[in-house]
């Protein structure tokens, strides 16, 4: 019997060591794929994927240091046609339900006009069981 406990507690041990990495992991995954997703939807003007994404106290605060809230970036008119966004070096880090997402956004404005990198943070936090951005900035590199 004592070494039946014995077994059941080293299980549980290294259980207890391997889900928090794999959650992690699923984490950041997921918030990757929130960011690109973010990055669609605003290109599309496809507000009904940002109102999911953002959370209702979202703020934004532009490269020119204007802050705007979640119903200013819906009511947003849309990118210049023909521009495109890429995300680059993505980095992400997870404290319990807060999540930090940090990156490069090259934003290409379309024809005849000069490319232009933008370094983010955003701010995430879980809320029942899914990521919520409640705030981001940009700078111009």
């Amino acid at each position: 019997m004592k070494h039946v406990l014995r077994l059941v507690a080293v299980a549980s041990l290294a259980l207890s060591a391997v889900f928090p990495a794999q959650a992690a992991d699923h984490d950041e995954g997921a918030l990757k794929t929130i960011e690109q997703t973010w990055i669609t939807a605003s290109s599309n003007t496809d507000r009904v994927t940002l109102d999911k994404i953002l959370d209702d106290s979202f703020i934004d605060t532009t490269p020119s240091g204007a802050r705007r809230s979640k119903s200013d970036v819906l009511l947003a008119p849309p990118p210049p046609p023909g521009s495109t966004q890429t995300l680059m070096n993505l980095e992400v880090r997870v404290n319990g339900d807060t999540a930090i997402v940090t990156g490069i956004n090259h934003f290409n404005p379309g024809a005849n006009a000069q490319p232009s990198d933008y370094s983010f943070t955003d701010v995430f936090v879980r809320r029942e069981n899914s990521w919520r951005a409640v705030s981001a900035q940009m700078t111009r590199k």
